[in-house]
């Protein structure tokens, strides 16, 4: 969904010429499409970074009305979906009803449904998989972790119970990610890469899509923890938002796995 502002015809146009299928999307016109500008500061022989990001984002309360309209749009969808991703940004989209819709279409279907949320990360329960990140963690269970391992366990675990899910990975930054399966002994991966990173605008986003699509195409958990781990170590060394190439996750395994035999 966006709204008819520059911002939201700005971002069609964009989608449009990267071949995105734009058939369900809703425009409403009184919806304000949120807007992040990001400052980045460097001198000249140096890599840019971000400081500042401000985001002008205004209230929208008239999503109870707008619930037919997007259930019919995720409806025409079902039937060619082997995978959904929920990014919850708080903006009110994704309320609960349409949540347990999705979820109870997405059971009935075994399609796989994985979770971002913000703000509201205990407010989704039945997922397949939630990425958070490790402050998202501590905001939702209220506990502090750091660089204690021992909470981080108990509150991956205490996560997979509260979230009735499969599989959680909690990304960490220069830590690394630790992903916690049902049943099963939890597992740290080391960052790919440096830890010098140049900009980790949609990182957290880059982490998630590749996670989803490897589970999708048949990856265990810790497959696909492994591959988004790889994506999320080569769009944090590129300026501004970034993408990666099947060619440099290609590199990227071929890579550790020729340095490790």
């Amino acid at each position: 969904m966006v709204g008819e502002d520059e911002s939201g015809r700005r971002l069609l146009q964009a989608l449009t010429k990267r071949g995105v299928e734009l058939s369900q999307f809703i425009v409403h016109p009184h919806y304000p499409t949120p807007t992040k500008s990001r400052i980045l500061a460097g001198g000249v022989h140096s890599t840019k970074q971000q400081v500042l990001r401000m985001d002008r984002e205004l209230p929208f309360n008239r999503w109870d009305e707008l619930f037919p309209s997007i259930i019919k749009s995720f409806d025409a969808l079902t039937d060619h979906l082997d995978a959904i991703i929920l990014s919850d940004y708080g903006y009110g989209f994704l309320s609960q009803p349409v949540f347990q819709h999705i979820l109870s279409e997405a059971h009935r279907r075994g399609i796989i449904i994985t979770l971002d949320s913000h703000y509201n990360l205990l407010s989704y329960p039945g997922v397949t998989a939630a990425t958070p990140n490790e402050p998202e963690v501590e905001a939702a269970l209220q506990v502090p972790i750091g660089k204690d391992e021992k909470e981080l366990v108990k509150a991956g675990r205490a996560l997979l119970q509260r979230l009735a899910c499969q599989a959680v990975l909690v990304t960490r930054g220069s830590d690394g990610m630790n992903l916690f399966e049902k049943g099963k002994e939890p597992v740290h991966i080391g960052i790919y890469g440096t830890d010098e990173i140049a900009d980790v605008t949609g990182a957290g986003d880059t982490v998630i899509s590749v996670f989803t699509l490897a589970l999708a195409a048949g990856a265990t958990f810790y497959e696909a923890a492994r591959l988004a781990n790889y994506a999320g170590g080569i769009v944090v060394m590129k300026r501004a938002t970034a993408t990666v190439s099947q060619l440099e996750l290609f590199q990227a395994v071929e890579e550790e796995n020729g340095d490790q035999g």
